[in-house]
């Protein structure tokens, strides 16, 4: 079966159209329908052999996942794609896969994950590999995790993951820590920011993975290599902040993401591309002409609300029209969800900082203190350390920094703590900084 292939329009039947007229838009475009990578989440699983073997074990395979239940599964064959329709955690899941040939598409994103030559060669030269495409439940990290789970078990020798829908490629070794690991991955293992660049400088930046968590993907458009890096954490932020709301963000809905460094708030919205062109005169990079075989679908460039009046009547602003802004360092923030996510995963993973400080690596702590003006235990100020040495289940670290909010401790004081008062860490070794989410670097 590993020479099998199934075109996805055989599977699905999917007929793609791009511009329609629409009498009630103004512009005379409209959103086309999405592609199957952005209605479903498309995995391909490489394996290190460069091919798939397929037997009916990998149903056992997939059962043994816990929390799993498989209720129904089909292997592939003449007629069409494998199928396991399964519970987890409340939901139902249809994952549908099969073996396909592969080829290493060019210019393919490694945004966020780091790969070895060695790697890099086994991947090129992988002959086949497996698909595997699932819709997402409500919670889309959740989704993932178990999808990543479910690839891991099929193809348990994969070398790398090839995320069609977020087009980027995923380390194999990141996936194995990640499908042992009780902590879902990030939001920003969901999407990619990518760029388009001119020669007058002009930037598009926009986002691909998020349709398939039912969202709108992201733009920004008119972005210019002064502002580029201030515009990739903006978009980034609001595509994790989104990611990690309970409930939904509509168009045109304001959300505080950050803060200019004259105090003032940054308020982000979205607005489909069929309206957002219009506010663009001249618009080259990012116009019309590039919408006509892709980034016409469920995608909307990024607006920002200047006061709280503009932002009760939708009167949204460019991008652009905050250029000095930008200057300054603005502060992002962070979602309590992924606060919560990063405190965990670092708890989790927090034997390998024991591990490497008995070699010797520099470490360095972030640690959850109590706050003087906090009301409660969840008040904390996180701040750094720098790890000195572990007796029994506490670790000595001197401060590294001056708090702000935390009279009887300064910059240079030792002091005693356990793991469940770390949220983050850093352990320097071979002139890397590994942190929670890099440890497979050490694998």
């Amino acid at each position: 079966m590993a020479g099998w292939s199934l075109s996805l329009s055989d599977v699905f039947g999917m007929d793609f159209k791009f511009f329609r007229k629409d009498s009630k838009k103004d512009s005379g475009l409209t959103e086309a329908p999405l592609n199957y990578w952005e209605e479903s989440s498309v995995l391909i699983a490489v394996p290190r052999s460069g091919a798939v073997l397929l037997s009916a074990d990998i149903f056992d395979s997939v059962e043994a996942i816990a929390g799993v239940d498989i209720l129904d599964s089909r292997m592939p064959d003449e007629d069409g794609p494998g199928k396991i329709e399964l519970a987890y955690d409340g939901e139902i899941y249809e994952i549908i896969f099969y073996p396909n040939d592969f080829h290493l598409p060019d210019m393919l994103s490694r945004q966020g994950y780091y790969f070895t030559e060695e790697e890099m060669e086994v991947i090129a030269k992988a002959g086949s590999a497996m698909t595997l495409m699932m819709d997402f439940g409500q919670d889309c990290r959740k989704s993932y995790h178990l999808q990543l789970m479910v690839a891991k078990a099929i193809v348990p020798d994969l070398v790398a993951i090839l995320d069609e829908s977020a087009e980027r490629l995923v380390s194999g070794r990141w996936v194995a820590l990640a499908t042992e690991s009780a902590v879902p991955p990030s939001a920003t293992a969901l999407f990619t920011v990518q760029a388009v660049c001119e020669s007058d400088d002009a930037i598009w930046l926009h986002t691909h993975g998020l349709n398939r968590c039912g969202l709108y993907e992201l733009e920004i458009l008119n972005s210019d290599k002064q502002v580029y890096s201030e515009h990739h954490h903006l978009i980034n932020t609001f595509a994790s902040v989104i990611l990690d709301r309970e409930s939904k963000v509509d168009p045109g809905e304001g959300v505080r993401i950050g803060m200019f460094s004259n105090g003032d708030p940054i308020v982000a919205t979205y607005v489909s591309w069929v309206r957002a062109l219009r506010e663009y005169d001249n618009l080259d990079l990012g116009g019309v002409s590039d919408r006509r075989e892709s980034h016409n679908s469920r995608t909307a460039p990024i607006f920002l609300y200047l006061s709280e009046k503009d932002e009760q009547h939708h009167a949204y602003s460019k991008i652009t029209d905050f250029t000095e802004r930008w200057s300054g360092n603005p502060l992002f923030f962070i979602s309590t969800k992924e606060t919560d996510r990063m405190r965990a995963l670092a708890q989790e993973r927090f034997g390998i900082v024991r591990y490497m400080a008995e070699k010797g690596c520099p470490t360095l702590l972030k640690v959850g203190l109590k706050t003087d003006s906090g009301r409660s235990d969840d008040n904390l100020e996180h701040i750094w350390f720098e790890l000195i040495e572990f007796d029994g289940e506490k670790f000595s670290a001197r401060l590294t920094q001056e708090p702000y909010d935390i009279s009887g401790m300064h910059e240079g004081d030792v002091g005693t703590f356990t793991a469940d008062q770390v949220t983050d860490w850093i352990i320097y070794a071979d002139d890397n900084g590994i942190t929670p989410e890099t440890a497979y670097l050490l694998i």
